[in-house]
Protein backbone atom coordinates (compact mmCIF):
# COMPACT_ATOMS: atom_id res chain seq x y z
CA UNK A 1 0.00 0.00 0.00
CA UNK A 2 2.71 2.48 1.02
CA UNK A 3 4.78 1.61 -2.04
CA UNK A 4 1.86 2.18 -4.40
CA UNK A 5 0.87 5.46 -2.77
CA UNK A 6 4.45 6.74 -2.71
CA UNK A 7 5.17 5.76 -6.32
CA UNK A 8 1.81 7.02 -7.54
CA UNK A 9 2.02 10.40 -5.80
CA UNK A 10 5.62 10.89 -6.93
CA UNK A 11 4.59 10.14 -10.50
CA UNK A 12 1.64 12.53 -10.31
CA UNK A 13 3.85 15.35 -9.04
CA UNK A 14 6.51 14.68 -11.66
CA UNK A 15 3.92 14.41 -14.43
CA UNK A 16 2.27 17.69 -13.39
CA UNK A 17 5.63 19.45 -13.33
CA UNK A 18 6.70 18.15 -16.73
CA UNK A 19 3.34 18.77 -18.42
CA UNK A 20 3.03 22.29 -17.00
CA UNK A 21 6.54 23.51 -17.74
CA UNK A 22 7.65 21.76 -20.92
CA UNK A 23 6.33 21.54 -24.44
CA UNK A 24 6.42 19.17 -27.36
CA UNK A 25 7.00 15.51 -26.77
CA UNK A 26 8.06 16.18 -23.18
CA UNK A 27 4.65 17.71 -22.49
CA UNK A 28 3.02 14.57 -23.91
CA UNK A 29 5.34 12.40 -21.79
CA UNK A 30 4.27 14.34 -18.70
CA UNK A 31 0.60 13.74 -19.48
CA UNK A 32 1.30 10.05 -20.05
CA UNK A 33 3.12 9.87 -16.71
CA UNK A 34 0.10 11.45 -15.06
CA UNK A 35 -2.19 8.79 -16.50
CA UNK A 36 0.10 5.91 -15.56
CA UNK A 37 0.66 7.24 -12.04
CA UNK A 38 -3.09 7.37 -11.45
CA UNK A 39 -3.15 3.55 -11.46
CA UNK A 40 -0.92 2.86 -8.43
CA UNK A 41 -2.37 5.91 -6.66
CA UNK A 42 -5.91 4.57 -7.06
CA UNK A 43 -4.88 1.08 -5.97
CA UNK A 44 -3.07 2.51 -2.97
CA UNK A 45 -6.13 4.53 -1.92
CA UNK A 46 -8.35 1.44 -2.25
CA UNK A 47 -5.92 -0.57 -0.12
CA UNK A 48 -5.82 2.25 2.44
CA UNK A 49 -9.62 2.33 2.66
CA UNK A 50 -9.69 -1.43 3.13
CA UNK A 51 -6.99 -1.28 5.80
CA UNK A 52 -8.63 1.51 7.77
CA UNK A 53 -12.28 0.53 7.45
CA UNK A 54 -13.05 -2.19 4.90
CA UNK A 55 -11.35 -5.06 6.73
CA UNK A 56 -13.34 -4.33 9.88
CA UNK A 57 -16.59 -4.24 7.91
CA UNK A 58 -15.65 -7.53 6.20
CA UNK A 59 -14.75 -9.13 9.54
CA UNK A 60 -18.03 -8.06 11.09
CA UNK A 61 -20.03 -9.34 8.12
CA UNK A 62 -18.35 -12.75 8.11
CA UNK A 63 -18.60 -13.27 11.85
CA UNK A 64 -22.21 -12.05 12.06
CA UNK A 65 -23.17 -14.52 9.31
CA UNK A 66 -22.95 -17.33 11.88
CA UNK A 67 -25.81 -18.12 14.28
CA UNK A 68 -23.59 -18.53 17.32
CA UNK A 69 -24.42 -20.85 20.24
CA UNK A 70 -21.13 -20.16 21.99
CA UNK A 71 -19.80 -23.71 22.15
CA UNK A 72 -18.56 -23.95 18.56
CA UNK A 73 -15.15 -25.13 17.49
CA UNK A 74 -13.83 -22.63 14.93
CA UNK A 75 -10.94 -22.83 12.46
CA UNK A 76 -9.37 -19.74 10.90
CA UNK A 77 -7.25 -20.71 7.90
CA UNK A 78 -4.47 -18.20 7.28
CA UNK A 79 -5.12 -16.36 10.51
CA UNK A 80 -2.26 -13.86 10.10
CA UNK A 81 -2.53 -11.31 12.91
CA UNK A 82 -5.86 -12.67 14.12
CA UNK A 83 -8.52 -10.39 12.61
CA UNK A 84 -11.17 -13.12 12.24
CA UNK A 85 -9.77 -15.45 14.88
CA UNK A 86 -10.10 -12.92 17.70
CA UNK A 87 -13.54 -11.78 16.56
CA UNK A 88 -14.76 -15.38 16.51
CA UNK A 89 -13.25 -16.08 19.94
CA UNK A 90 -15.25 -13.18 21.36
CA UNK A 91 -18.45 -14.95 20.29
CA UNK A 92 -17.52 -18.12 22.17
CA UNK A 93 -18.37 -19.12 25.69
CA UNK A 94 -17.75 -22.16 27.81
CA UNK A 95 -16.85 -25.14 25.65
CA UNK A 96 -16.01 -23.03 22.62
CA UNK A 97 -12.57 -22.90 21.02
CA UNK A 98 -11.03 -21.05 18.08
CA UNK A 99 -7.99 -22.46 16.29
CA UNK A 100 -5.80 -20.31 14.05
CA UNK A 101 -3.42 -21.81 11.50
CA UNK A 102 -0.89 -20.14 9.23
CA UNK A 103 2.69 -20.45 8.02
CA UNK A 104 3.29 -16.75 8.81
CA UNK A 105 5.15 -15.64 5.69
CA UNK A 106 6.11 -11.98 6.04
CA UNK A 107 5.60 -11.39 2.30
CA UNK A 108 1.89 -12.21 2.71
CA UNK A 109 1.17 -9.59 5.39
CA UNK A 110 3.09 -6.76 7.02
CA UNK A 111 4.47 -7.68 10.49
CA UNK A 112 3.12 -11.20 10.02
CA UNK A 113 4.49 -13.24 12.93
CA UNK A 114 3.46 -15.53 15.76
CA UNK A 115 4.76 -13.04 18.30
CA UNK A 116 2.58 -10.22 16.96
CA UNK A 117 -0.44 -12.52 16.82
CA UNK A 118 0.16 -13.59 20.44
CA UNK A 119 0.37 -9.93 21.46
CA UNK A 120 -2.94 -9.16 19.73
CA UNK A 121 -4.65 -12.13 21.38
CA UNK A 122 -3.42 -11.09 24.81
CA UNK A 123 -4.45 -7.50 24.19
CA UNK A 124 -8.01 -8.62 23.40
CA UNK A 125 -8.15 -10.93 26.44
CA UNK A 126 -9.22 -14.09 24.57
CA UNK A 127 -6.14 -16.28 25.07
CA UNK A 128 -8.15 -18.87 27.03
CA UNK A 129 -10.37 -19.53 24.00
CA UNK A 130 -7.69 -19.67 21.29
CA UNK A 131 -5.04 -22.12 20.17
CA UNK A 132 -2.50 -21.61 17.41
CA UNK A 133 -0.77 -24.03 15.05
CA UNK A 134 1.72 -23.64 12.23
CA UNK A 135 0.16 -25.63 9.39
CA UNK A 136 -0.17 -25.60 5.62
CA UNK A 137 -3.77 -25.19 4.44
CA UNK A 138 -3.19 -27.90 1.84
CA UNK A 139 -2.47 -30.55 4.47
CA UNK A 140 -4.36 -30.00 7.72
CA UNK A 141 -3.58 -32.33 10.62
CA UNK A 142 -7.10 -32.23 12.07
CA UNK A 143 -9.43 -35.25 11.84
CA UNK A 144 -12.40 -35.08 9.50
CA UNK A 145 -15.47 -33.24 10.79
CA UNK A 146 -13.56 -31.33 13.51
CA UNK A 147 -15.02 -27.81 13.20
CA UNK A 148 -18.44 -26.21 13.31
CA UNK A 149 -17.23 -23.06 11.55
CA UNK A 150 -14.32 -22.40 9.19
CA UNK A 151 -13.19 -18.91 8.18
CA UNK A 152 -10.48 -17.85 5.75
CA UNK A 153 -9.65 -14.37 4.50
CA UNK A 154 -7.02 -13.43 1.90
CA UNK A 155 -5.25 -16.76 2.30
CA UNK A 156 -5.94 -19.20 -0.51
CA UNK A 157 -4.74 -16.89 -3.32
CA UNK A 158 -1.26 -17.05 -1.75
CA UNK A 159 -1.06 -20.67 -2.91
CA UNK A 160 0.36 -20.23 -6.39
CA UNK A 161 -0.83 -23.44 -8.07
CA UNK A 162 -4.50 -23.92 -8.94
CA UNK A 163 -4.27 -27.52 -7.80
CA UNK A 164 -2.90 -26.37 -4.45
CA UNK A 165 -5.77 -23.93 -4.03
CA UNK A 166 -8.22 -26.71 -4.80
CA UNK A 167 -6.50 -28.97 -2.28
CA UNK A 168 -6.84 -26.28 0.40
CA UNK A 169 -10.57 -26.07 -0.33
CA UNK A 170 -10.85 -29.85 -0.11
CA UNK A 171 -9.10 -29.82 3.27
CA UNK A 172 -11.43 -27.09 4.54
CA UNK A 173 -14.43 -29.16 3.41
CA UNK A 174 -12.98 -32.29 5.02
CA UNK A 175 -12.55 -30.80 8.50
CA UNK A 176 -15.98 -29.10 8.49
CA UNK A 177 -18.63 -30.92 10.51
CA UNK A 178 -21.98 -31.92 8.98
CA UNK A 179 -24.24 -28.93 9.55
CA UNK A 180 -21.18 -26.67 9.72
CA UNK A 181 -20.68 -23.41 7.84
CA UNK A 182 -17.69 -21.93 6.05
CA UNK A 183 -16.94 -18.45 4.72
CA UNK A 184 -13.90 -17.81 2.54
CA UNK A 185 -13.03 -14.30 1.35
CA UNK A 186 -10.43 -13.25 -1.21
CA UNK A 187 -9.64 -10.31 -3.46
CA UNK A 188 -10.13 -12.56 -6.52
CA UNK A 189 -13.44 -14.13 -7.60
CA UNK A 190 -14.19 -17.15 -5.42
CA UNK A 191 -16.05 -19.21 -8.02
CA UNK A 192 -13.24 -21.79 -8.34
CA UNK A 193 -13.35 -22.25 -4.57
CA UNK A 194 -17.12 -22.67 -4.77
CA UNK A 195 -16.74 -25.37 -7.43
CA UNK A 196 -14.22 -27.22 -5.27
CA UNK A 197 -16.60 -27.13 -2.30
CA UNK A 198 -19.47 -28.39 -4.46
CA UNK A 199 -17.31 -31.29 -5.67
CA UNK A 200 -16.79 -32.18 -2.00
CA UNK A 201 -20.55 -32.40 -1.49
CA UNK A 202 -21.07 -29.04 0.21
CA UNK A 203 -24.04 -26.80 -0.50
CA UNK A 204 -22.80 -23.43 -1.76
CA UNK A 205 -25.01 -20.62 -0.48
CA UNK A 206 -23.35 -17.87 -2.51
CA UNK A 207 -20.13 -16.82 -4.21
CA UNK A 208 -20.25 -13.14 -5.07
CA UNK A 209 -18.64 -9.72 -4.81
CA UNK A 210 -18.74 -7.73 -1.57
CA UNK A 211 -17.02 -4.62 -2.91
CA UNK A 212 -19.25 -2.21 -1.01
CA UNK A 213 -18.67 -4.06 2.25
CA UNK A 214 -14.88 -4.19 1.91
CA UNK A 215 -14.57 -0.85 0.08
CA UNK A 216 -12.29 -2.67 -2.34
CA UNK A 217 -11.94 -5.95 -4.28
CA UNK A 218 -13.59 -8.69 -2.23
CA UNK A 219 -15.43 -11.90 -3.06
CA UNK A 220 -16.84 -14.24 -0.45
CA UNK A 221 -18.04 -17.82 -0.85
CA UNK A 222 -20.18 -19.39 1.83
CA UNK A 223 -21.13 -23.05 2.01
CA UNK A 224 -22.63 -25.62 4.38
CA UNK A 225 -21.91 -29.31 4.80
CA UNK A 226 -25.18 -31.25 4.68
CA UNK A 227 -25.99 -34.00 7.14
CA UNK A 228 -25.61 -37.42 5.59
Amino acid sequence: MLTMLSAGCAGLLAGCGIAANLSGWLHVAGLLLLLLSAIPTTLGIIMLLYGLLGKLRTRDFMVSSISWRGDERVLDVGTGLGLLLIAAAKRLGKGGNAVGIDIWRKEDLSNNSLDQLAANIELEGVENRISIRTEDARSLSFPAASFDVVFSLFCIHNIEEDEGQKRACQEIARVLKPGGRLLVGDYLPTHAYASAFQECGLTVLYSRSFFLTALGPMWIVSAEKPYI
